[in-house]
């Protein structure tokens, strides 16, 4: 059986960063795909029993922030000594929504990927759409693995939102597709990203391969009338850094409606 929240404090138990241990465990966040509601019940998968027991110290009376991942916060309660339930005791204000944004990245290898999944989150991507192109890493997505960094990342940044992650597609037909304006990085354009102004309203970002895009790519982007070549400055970027280029130079673009999540 694990200690309660009065036990621990009684104790004195010290946590990791020289705090104690108790309620100072109220802004701690967990996502549940649970329907949120006061006084619901709520049934703790196992990794999170131990994320809040084992890792965390948490115990009976002890609350936490819970999310949804479609836009719904709360306040849970642990009142199982097992680890195995908690109960939703409010809910939490609703935050405005996430304009959209669309991340639209040729497939990387595995680590590269990893990190521009963990970006996306956190700079407000709304869709994540990966790319088939010349010079892209083909292999197969593993999208189970892909949720679950998307899912770690948004408890990490206080978001209430997950980003859609859309099935693979060729370049030729995610332009084909495209209804509003899209930035596409282009690594030796020579342009002020300041001119970009009303005229880019884009709301989403491509960004090619690690070996950049093929000749006859760049002719079908820059025949494209949705595509607005941005510069990604006078060095060659690595692919993820790229994304936090590409997404920052979006934001900038809509900075005055940018609500913060």
């Amino acid at each position: 059986m694990f200690p309660t929240a009065t036990e621990r404090c009684d104790s004195k138990q010290k946590s990791p960063t020289g705090g104690f241990f108790g309620k100072s465990f109220g802004m701690k966040r967990i996502y549940l795909p649970h329907a949120l509601a006061p006084g619901a019940h709520l049934e703790l998968p196992d990794h999170v029993q131990h994320r809040l027991f084992r890792v965390m110290r948490m115990g009976v009376g002890d609350t936490f922030h819970v999310f949804d991942g479609t836009g719904t916060a709360a306040v849970a309660e642990l009142t199982d000594a097992k680890g195995r339930r908690a109960q939703v005791t409010a809910l939490l204000p609703d935050k405005p929504a996430l304009p959209p944004r669309v991340l639209a990245v040729a497939l990387l290898k595995r680590d590269a990927w990893e990190t521009v999944l963990r970006q996306a989150t956190e700079m407000g991507v709304t869709s994540l759409v990966p790319l088939k192109t010349r010079f892209a890493q083909v292999g197969k997505l593993n999208t189970e693995r892909a949720h679950a960094i998307m899912v770690e990342a948004a408890e990490q940044c206080e978001r209430v939102t997950l980003p859609s992650l859309l099935p693979v597609t060729t370049l030729e037909d995610y332009i084909a597709g495209l209804t509003t304006p899209c930035l596409w990085a282009y690594e030796r354009l020579a342009v002020d990203n300041a001119q970009l102004g009303e005229k880019a309203k884009a709301t989403g970002v491509l960004i090619g391969p690690e070996g950049g895009f093929a000749p006859e790519e760049v002719e079908m982007l820059n025949r494209s009338s949705q595509m607005r070549p941005f510069s990604l400055g006078p060095t060659i970027l690595r692919a993820d850094t790229a994304v936090v280029a590409g997404l920052a130079t979006l934001q900038a673009l809509h900075r005055d409606d940018a609500p913060a999540f």
